[in-house]
């Protein structure tokens, strides 16, 4: 088989397995089961401290009302709280609750494990071996048509 037909047929099993993952809610050791939308909502809430639903729109890529449905579900559910500030009357702000702040410490343990599997493989590659890596994905993102 011709080397760059493998290449691009094992990068299409990767994003076919991630696009497959990322579909599945998981529980991250909590008893909350969470979609891909939920917990990286948390996460940007969490690293974002005082954020309002149009700077999550921002921060997301996802539309107001994507934000608005997905921060209902994380209200529901306990994991964040909507507040008013003081000073601003007019938006809605959102922090995450005890439990919120439980699930993104879970996420974080998940994505280092994750993480740390990597830079086993990584550990064991030359210089050169990254540097074409890198090369590649930075040429692919670049060049990814954006329909």
């Amino acid at each position: 088989m011709n080397k760059e037909l493998e290449i691009i047929e094992k990068a299409e099993r990767i994003l076919n397995i991630m696009n497959q993952s990322n579909k599945k809610p998981k529980d991250y050791g909590t008893g909350d089961v969470l979609y891909h939308s939920e917990i990286h909502t948390i996460e940007a809430i969490y690293n974002h401290k005082n954020v309002n639903a149009s700077e999550l729109s921002s921060i997301l890529g996802i539309t107001n009302g994507a934000v608005s449905q997905v921060t209902n579900k994380l209200i529901k559910k306990g994991l964040i709280e909507q507040y008013q500030s003081p000073d601003n009357k007019k938006d809605v702000f959102y922090k995450l609750t005890k439990q919120g702040e439980k699930v993104n410490t879970m996420h974080n343990e998940y994505h280092k494990k994750l993480y740390n599997k990597i830079h086993q493989y990584f550990s064991t590659s030359s210089e050169n071996d990254i540097k074409a890596i890198n090369n590649f994905l930075d040429w692919t993102i670049l060049n990814w048509p954006k329909d």
